[in-house]
């Protein structure tokens, strides 16, 4: 059964506390190893 992981984005520099993801690089279905 698939799962849902939060990862941490790397330091974004002083003053950015969000940002957003643009583009995917996996497709539905595919797994990630860690």
């Amino acid at each position: 059964m698939a799962q849902v992981l939060e990862f941490k984005l790397p330091d974004l520099g002083e003053g950015l506390t969000e940002a957003e993801i643009v583009r995917w690089l996996v497709q539905v279905g595919d797994v990630v190893a860690i």
